[in-house]
């Protein structure tokens, strides 16, 4: 089954190109995800966690894996940060579950119930004047809902910072330090002043032209560049999409005479898979000529020019402007 999925990936790379730069990308992010994962893994062997935690943070977010996630928390364990450690074996235990891997389960689940007593706690609550219309806040950059307020939330040691915004008001940051055990801290979201009234917005007079301006004769001329798509391009991307399509119906096509012709083991069934096979490769070459022919007619489409002049106009009892030029 690989194999045949090779097959049709490499057809459609000889057409479009697209599906071998994800494939190459896919594979470059793998790469680098398993080199960041193995140094993370020396780094915390040597007690360096602050250098390892971001690597294996980086590796997983590249290509995710439960043992990658597990490293991450068992740094960031190491780290002091309990309460992210404490999330990722949740997330990890969940991972695990889906892989059947009661071993990796029954592993973090130990983690998570030995880390929950231990996680310090932080509680947001609001003064009885600060809940005002269209209030915003935010806790550590992250947006949060109201549903936040009131519980005591998880989160590591250190320096916490909620931003409270809403209209009409000036910001404000309160800030809560908080322990690395246990500590369970509350802080409470003031009100919040009132915003300065904006200047109104200034609309700019627009310039008075001088006298005799007008009756000078003078005429303005404004040329417009258009560049339009020709009929030409419509019919050569319409050839190449059938082309297209052509050729992916016929590589299915030989993908299945090929099957055939190796269960069947006969020099007909061989032959007629050749043919298809042949078929196939004329019209991904035709769709790339047609890609190819498509952007050049495209690129190099003829502009068009539109000239507008605006001119006085004098005549018996009238008076006026007129606009002359080609459309």
């Amino acid at each position: 089954m690989r194999q045949k999925h090779c097959v049709l990936l490499m057809a459609l790379a000889l057409g479009t190109g697209m599906p071998r730069q994800v494939l190459a990308q896919t594979e470059t992010r793998t790469a680098v995800a398993e080199a960041l994962y193995r140094q993370a893994r020396d780094l915390m062997a040597a007690g360096k966690y602050d250098e390892a935690c971001p690597k294996f943070a980086e590796s997983q977010r590249l290509d995710p894996a439960t043992g990658t996630l597990l490293n991450l928390a068992a740094c960031h364990e190491k780290q002091g940060k309990l309460a992210s450690a404490w999330i990722e074996y949740s997330d990890a235990m969940v991972a695990a579950r889906r892989d059947a891997r009661e071993d990796r389960v029954d592993y973090a689940r130990e983690r998570v119930a030995e880390l929950e007593p231990k996680l310090s706690r932080l509680t947001i609550m609001l003064a009885p004047d600060a809940d005002v219309a269209g209030l915003a806040l935010e806790l550590d950059g992250a947006s949060i809902g109201r549903a936040v307020l009131g519980a005591a939330t998880p989160v590591d040691p250190g320096e916490h910072q909620v931003r409270a915004s809403a209209p009409g008001k000036k910001p404000q940051v309160f800030s809560v330090q908080i322990a690395a055990v246990a500590d369970q801290q509350s802080l409470t979201v003031g009100r919040l002043e009132d915003a300065p009234p904006e200047a109104p917005a200034t609309t700019p007079l627009a310039s008075t032209p001088a006298p005799g301006a007008a009756s000078a004769g003078a005429s303005a001329s404004d040329e417009l560049t258009l560049r339009p798509v020709p009929t030409s391009v419509y019919i050569a991307g319409g050839v190449t999409l059938a082309l297209a399509a052509g050729a992916g119906v016929t590589g299915l096509a030989y993908l299945k005479k090929k099957d055939d012709a190796e269960q069947r083991q006969s020099s007909s069934s061989h032959d007629r898979a050749l043919l298809y096979g042949r078929i196939n490769l004329g019209l991904w070459i035709g769709t790339a000529l047609g890609a190819g022919v498509t952007t050049y007619l495209y690129a190099t489409r003829p502009a068009q020019q539109r000239s507008v002049q605006v001119v006085p106009l004098l005549a018996p009892q009238v008076a006026g402007l007129g606009v002359t030029g080609g459309f």
